[in-house]
């Protein structure tokens, strides 16, 4: 679990990065618009929503695809892959000024996001014994809500500074953060089975 840590804090502060801003980065690279009240934000939500939801349907696939890839290759190894492959969708989103085209990167989005909501608890429960899984799991889902907690109060700390006041420069962050937590991930020491004492 304590190995896990670093690799949720980097996942769940991009994930949260993205989903704050990723209306407002559409909204700029898009339709070249920061007002509110503009057609082009209207639009740019608009066009949010059917990215979510093609993203979504992407995970709904990708949960069982990744079932024989995983068992194959480890949970790690997969998890490694789908977060890079969202880590450079995300790179890539601020670069896109067509709509049809956010559907591509959209692809390594929902890889990532089926094998988040499966694989680290994979990892997991091979390490902790299985009259305490729903204690242990319980705690894990902790390393979700408090990764967000730190974007929420560390985020406005530098965003004007550092990002430039820029929402497309935080799809970028999220994007270099979910590639180091696919670093991250493969120096996790799985084990398969607890040891016997």
């Amino acid at each position: 679990m304590k190995q896990l840590a670093l690799v949720k804090l980097f996942q769940w502060y991009a994930m949260f990065c993205y989903w704050q801003y990723i209306m407002l980065s559409l909204a700029r690279s898009i339709f070249d618009t920061g007002d509110p009240a503009s057609e082009g934000f209207r639009d740019a939500g608009l066009l949010n929503g059917q990215i979510g939801a093609f993203y979504n349907f992407i995970a709904f696939v990708a949960a069982f695809a990744l079932m024989p890839f995983a068992r194959r290759y480890g949970p790690k190894i997969t998890h490694s892959i789908c977060l890079t492959l969202a880590g450079i969708a995300m790179l890539c989103i601020p670069l896109i000024h067509t709509p049809g085209l956010l559907f591509i990167p959209m692809l390594g989005v929902g890889m990532a996001w089926a094998s988040i909501m499966g694989n680290p608890y994979i990892m997991l429960a091979g390490s902790i014994p299985p009259e305490r899984t729903g204690v242990y799991m319980g705690i894990f889902n902790m390393f979700i809500v408090i990764p967000m907690i730190i974007q929420i109060f560390t985020l406005p700390l530098f965003y004007h500074r550092w990002l430039d006041g820029n929402p497309e420069n935080v799809i970028r962050l999220a994007g270099g953060l979910l590639i180091c937590a696919a670093v991250a991930v493969l120096f996790v020491r799985v084990n398969t089975r607890l040891k016997e004492n």
